[in-house]
C-alpha cells in the first residue's frame, strides 16, 4: 500500500528524531574512547561495516528480480564517504578540544549550508515560516552552548574545527539526499562508509595517532565499548535513519530535525560528564524544540 506524503513525512520525521537520539552519544563516547579522536573515527566505521553490509544485503534482496538494477554511482558513494570522513575529521579533533554541547551546537549549523547550496543550485528559498524556525533552533542553540566558556582560549581551536564541521556535514546531507531517490539507505551507507572508513584510516596515520589502545589488561569490552558504541547506534543507526529519513523529508527540513542533536547532548554532558547546564542552557534546549517543531510544521 503506498504511503501518502503525509505518511512519508511524518515517518521521516520519527526516523530524523530517532538518529539524532542515536548520534547524541557520539561526543560523549569520543571523550570516552580508548584511542585518539582520529583513530575513533576509523574504529566507529571499522565496527560499522559488518552491519551495514548485512542491512544493504537483505535491502537489495527484493529488488533482484525487477531487472531494472542501475550501475551504482560510485562517484556519489566515493564523495560522500570523503565529506562524511572531512566531518568526522574535524568533529572528533573538536570534541576533545571544546565542550560536547559546544562541539555540536557548531557543527550543527547545518540548515544554513543546506540552504545556501540548494538555493546556489536550485535558485529556490524556504518560506519565511522556516526561516523563523532555524532562528529559534539556532539562538536555543547558541543559549545551549552559553553555559560553556567557548571564548575561552583553550577552547577556540576545539570550537572552529566543531563549526568547520557543519560545513562537511551539510554536503554530506545533501549528496546523501540526492541518491536517496533512486538507492535504499542501507546501501548508501555501507558504501559510503567504506569508502569513509578508508580516508579515515589515512587521517589516522598522517595524525601519528595509535590505532590500538594501551594495554592495560582489562577486557576486551571493558576498553572497547565506547567505539563500539560509536560503530552500532552512532554510525548504524544514528547515521542510518538519518539516511531513510532523509529519502522520506525535504532536505533543508529534515536539516532542522536534527537539531535535536545539540539538546540531547547537552543533557548527556550533564548527566554523564559533569559539565555545566545552567537554566539559560535548558531554557536554550526548550527553544531548540520549539524551532523544530515550527520547521516540522513548516514542511
Amino acid at each position: 500500500m503506498a504511503q501518502t506524503d503525509g505518511q512519508k513525512l511524518f515517518l521521516g520525521t520519527v526516523a530524523l528524531a530517532a538518529g539524532a537520539c542515536c548520534i547524541a552519544l557520539a561526543p560523549i563516547m569520543v571523550k570516552l574512547s580508548p584511542v585518539g579522536p582520529q583513530a575513533s573515527a576509523f574504529w566507529r566505521l571499522t565496527f560499522a561495516l559488518p552491519l551495514l553490509a548485512l542491512w544493504a544485503y537483505l535491502e537489495a534482496k527484493p529488488q533482484e528480480s525487477d531487472g531494472k538494477r542501475t550501475a551504482l554511482p560510485i562517484g556519489l558513494l566515493a564523495l560522500a564517504g570523503l565529506l562524511f570522513a572531512g566531518d568526522l575529521a574535524t568533529w572528533h579533533a573538536g570534541i576533545v578540544r571544546t565542550s560536547a554541547a559546544n562541539a555540536t551546537f557548531l557543527s550543527n549549523l547545518t540548515p544554513i549550508v543546506v540552504v545556501a547550496v540548494t538555493w546556489l543550485t536550485t535558485r529556490a528559498l524556504p518560506t519565511k515560516a522556516y526561516w523563523i524556525a532555524v532562528v529559534i533552533a539556532l539562538v536555543g542553540s547558541l543559549l545551549l552552548s552559553g553555559g560553556a566558556p567557548a571564548t575561552n582560549p583553550e577552547r577556540l581551536a576545539g570550537d572552529g574545527l566543531s563549526a568547520l564541521t557543519s560545513i562537511w556535514y551539510g554536503l554530506y546531507l545533501i549528496t546523501i539526499a540526492r541518491m536517496r531517490s533512486q538507492w535504499g539507505a542501507g546501501t548508501i551507507m555501507f558504501f559510503s562508509s567504506g569508502f569513509a572508513m578508508l580516508f579515515c584510516l589515512v587521517v589516522t596515520i598522517l595524525s601519528r595517532e595509535p590505532l590500538l589502545p594501551p594495554a592495560t589488561g582489562q577486557s576486551f569490552i571493558a576498553q572497547w565499548w565506547p567505539l563500539l558504541v560509536l560503530g552500532v547506534l552512532a554510525q548504524v543507526a544514528g547515521q542510518g535513519l538519518l539516511a531513510v529519513g532523509f529519502g522520506m523529508v525535504p532536505t533543508h527540513i529534515a536539516s532542522v530535525l536534527i537539531l535535536l542533536q545539540p539538546v540531547l547532548v547537552g543533557f548527556l554532558g550533564w548527566a554523564w560528564l559533569h559539565e555545566s547546564l545552567t537554566p539559560i542552557q535548558m531554557m536554550g534546549g526548550g527553544l531548540v524544540l520549539v524551532g523544530v517543531w515550527l520547521a516540522r510544521r513548516a514542511g
